[in-house]
Parts: C-alpha cells; structure tokens; sequence
C-alpha cells in the first residue's frame, strides 16, 4: 500500500493544481512548479496522486463519477480560494490515501459540515441566539446544538473563546478530550494533538474527562489541560498572552524560534519550518498573525537568519 502524502505537501500540490485549473499560470510560474516537483520524490508523488484524480479534473468534467464530489467542486465556481478549500477537503477525505469516501466520520468532513468554522489564517466572531459570544481561531470548527434542556456546542478542532450569558439552561462544551459544562463562564480551549487546553478568564467551569472517569472544578484565572490519561494539575497563566490571539498578535518572551514557527505554522497555508541550527534561538516581541510574511521578517531583522522563498507556500529559516 503507498504511503499517505504528508498534508502540507499535499495542500501545496493542491494549490498548484488550482492554479493550474485557473488558466493564470506564468511561465516563472511554470518553471517554479517544476522546481517544486523536482525537489524531492514526496513533492513528485504528491504531485502525481493529486493531478490523475478524476475529481480534479476540469470543473464539470464527466470522469466525477461521485455526484456529491461533483457538485461540491461545482459549487465553488471560479473563486479560486473555495475551490481550492473544496479540493482540499475532498482530497483529505480519502482520495490522496487511497481509500473510498468516508462519509461523515473524519474530523476533516466533520469541520467541513460545521455550523461555525474558520479558514487557516481566519479568526470570526459571532453572537449566538442565547446572546453567547463565540470567537474561533485559524482552522477551527465547532457545531452548535441548543434545544429545550441544554446549550450545546461540539469543538471539532482548532481554538475558540467563549463568553456564556447567564440562562436556565447549562451550557456544555464538548471537546474529543473533554466535557465542560456551566451556567455562567468567559473560556478558552484549545484542542490539538496533545490534548485539551482550558483556560478560565471569568466564572468557573466544571470538567469533566472523556477518557477517565475524572473531574474537577476550574475558576477564574486558572487553566488545565484534559488528554487520554485526564486531567492535568491546574496553573496559573498570564491570562494577557492567552488572549493575545483574539488582537492579532502572538507574543513571545525568550519563546525557542522553532516554538515560534510552530505557532506561525497555524496561519500560514504550506509549509513553514527553520533549519536545526537555528532552531534553539530565542527571540522577544510581538509577531503579527495577520500578516505572517510582517512577522518572519521581523524574525530575521531579530536573529542571525535569513529566510528562503522557494515559493509561496515552501518558507524556510536558515542561518544567515
């Protein structure tokens, strides 16, 4: 069975495929995309995979043979960014791996089908019936259900902030780590790879473990992560730095320059990575999340780095 393709090379073989659709290729464009090609065998493999699927052919063309594949690729007509965000989503959810259409059961399908969902690079805010403010952060989706008895939301992936008017009924937060529940709350969670993260800015919140039969109150100025083996010993952190998001800035003191990348890696569509030299370097400031590119050339204003365009989507840090 062929390896699955890592998903920051296969978005940018996606992106390039779109652009090729697109009809706007230069030859530099050209020239670059072979490049990119040519750079290792994982971008060729990548490249193949996503260039001889039927569903990305030309818009419309008779080899889709799934109908829901075809109208969703239709749908998106010629703005360029949702056919993208389309063949993306399509492609994650079984083609690159070599599997049939999954349905509804993966998280990709699952963020795509939700009520409240961000791009990479987006942050939104809305106001929910209940008069609930909800904010989600880069590439996070949460679906939302009130009824008679309860209020409440399912996060999917990603990061959000959540400020929970008063009301008779409770109002539960469902994480794949954790369940929190309150009547009255202003929150943050994050969920990632290594867990849940919550972080409590007004009221108090009661967690509770998916995965252990655990639970724990957590009040105002207090944070704790849930994983698979439940719930962490709560701390106490600088509650200005985990609402820096909300402003369009990712603060750092003494923060590791590959801790950096990882955090600018969220908003930035492709590939973002420093070189191991570089790595341990540490750094102070403010970085702009809404202008990545403003934020990578303060890095190299700061440190002894340069950066290294192969394209638009391929940025590494290297020593100077």
């Amino acid at each position: 069975m062929r390896a699955a393709v890592n998903p920051q090379v296969r978005d940018i073989a996606i992106d390039w495929l779109v652009r090729m659709q697109s009809g706007l290729m230069s030859a530099p464009d050209l020239e670059a995309l072979q490049r990119w090609r040519e750079s290792s065998e994982e971008h060729e493999d990548a490249w193949q995979r996503v260039a001889s699927l039927p569903l990305l052919q030309q818009p419309g063309a008779n080899l889709l043979h799934d109908a829901t594949a075809r109208r969703a690729l239709e749908s998106a007509g010629p703005n360029m960014q949702r056919r993208r965000q389309v063949l993306k989503r399509l492609l994650v959810i079984g083609a690159v791996g070599g599997v049939a259409w999954q349905g509804s059961g993966t998280t990709l399908v699952r963020s795509a089908l939700a009520n409240y969902r961000t791009a990479t690079g987006e942050r939104r805010q809305w106001t929910l019936a209940d008069g609930t403010s909800l904010w989600l952060n880069t590439a996070s989706a949460v679906n939302l259900d009130f009824n008679d008895q309860v209020r409440r939301l399912q996060m999917i992936e990603g990061e959000l902030a959540l400020n929970v008017r008063a009301g008779s009924r409770p109002l539960q937060l469902v994480t794949p780590d954790a369940i929190l529940q309150s009547r009255e709350v202003h929150l943050q969670v994050r969920h990632d790879r290594q867990g849940t993260q919550i972080t409590v800015l007004d009221g108090q919140v009661q967690v509770h473990s998916r995965g252990r039969q655990a639970s724990a109150s957590l009040d105002a100025g207090w944070q704790a992560r849930v994983d698979q083996w439940g719930i962490g010993e709560p701390s106490r952190p600088d509650l200005l730095v985990t609402q820096a998001w909300l402003r369009g800035i990712l603060p750092a003191d003494r923060l590791r320059l590959d801790a950096l990348v990882a955090e600018l890696s969220r908003y930035r569509p492709g590939i973002l990575r420093c070189h191991e030299q570089v790595s341990g370097l540490r750094l102070t400031g403010s970085f702009s999340l809404d202008d990545t590119d403003a934020a990578l050339t303060l890095v190299a204003r700061t440190l002894p780095v340069r950066i290294e365009r192969m394209t638009r989507y391929w940025v590494s840090i290297v020593p100077a």
